[in-house]
């Protein structure tokens, strides 16, 4: 069995921002203020963390378990206005190949697709609605479980395991996101990852610093994707396994292009980021 995790923005599709102009609308309407702070720092973590550090970016203090409800809730009944209006202007739209990978990797027996998600489940599926892709999901774990992604992918895998009976081990784990965190969190996790670059407001150094298995720009190349997950052999008759870390000619390719050396490939399938003796990203 494998289980497939995917992040939804700037992974699965390009919703023109509207989780953030949804957040800073709702805060400036309640409040009258306008947050004030760099669109990087919610990149790529959880709605829990973000609806935190955007109200402390206006008052300077972490704002109470009701408050966080009750901008959960205006958040949720405002998001299908603004996907509406992105829509309309054409700012709505997936990640090239989406569709065609999602819907031949459904065919493939003994594959689990989920989400892994900063998203609520709620402001998940809003998101994905328009473009017909909640069908392809059945499980995942979102971001209002847990501020940490690490912990958010453990509990994808967790709640996948509980609805297939199946108990997912780590190698049989793959995670597709956009930003370092997806690939930090799949590692600290033991999980395989891969990044997607097509539609990322990612940090392009903090990106290659941490090393996801594969980077492509989008899913368009099917036959690479299905060699990362071990579904087609690669052709060139290279064997799982044959490579220093984590192994196959696609990281060969990776390791050339970046110059990354031997001692380097051990941060690959390291448990955890800050056991590096050059720190962590942050």
């Amino acid at each position: 069995m494998k289980l497939v995790l995917f992040d939804i923005d700037g992974t699965l599709l390009n919703t023109g921002a509207s989780g953030v102009k949804t957040i800073n609308e709702i805060i400036y309407k309640k409040y009258g203020k306008k947050p004030n702070y760099d669109v990087l720092e919610i990149v790529g973590r959880t709605d829990k963390h973000n609806f935190d550090l955007i109200y402390r970016s206006v008052f300077n203090k972490k704002p109470s378990a009701k408050i966080m409800q009750d901008l959960l809730k205006a958040y949720l009944e405002v998001l299908p206005l603004e996907i509406q209006h992105q829509i309309k202007n054409k700012k709505y739209r997936l990640i090239t190949g989406i569709e065609n990978f999602l819907k031949e990797l459904s065919k493939q027996k003994g594959v689990v697709l989920g989400l892994a998600t900063g998203n609520t489940e709620e402001a998940a599926r809003i998101k994905l609605e328009p473009a017909k892709l909640n069908k392809y999901f059945t499980t995942g774990g979102f971001g209002w479980a847990s501020e940490d992604r690490t912990k958010m992918l453990a509990i994808a895998v967790k709640n996948a395991s509980k609805k297939y009976k199946y108990n997912f081990k780590p190698e049989e784990v793959f995670v597709i996101g956009d930003t370092h965190h997806d690939i930090i969190a799949a590692k600290e996790n033991g999980y395989h990852s891969a990044v997607v670059t097509e539609s990322s407001l990612a940090d392009k150094e903090k990106l290659l610093r941490a090393a996801a298995e594969l980077e492509a720009k989008d899913f368009t190349d099917i036959k690479l994707w299905f060699m990362w997950l071990g579904l087609t052999a690669d052709p060139k008759g290279v064997k799982k396994g044959s490579y220093i870390m984590p192994a196959s000619a696609i990281e060969h390719v990776f390791f050339s292009r970046t110059g990354i050396d031997e001692e380097s490939l051990k941060k690959f399938r390291i448990k955890k980021y800050e056991d590096l003796e050059s720190g962590t990203l942050w």
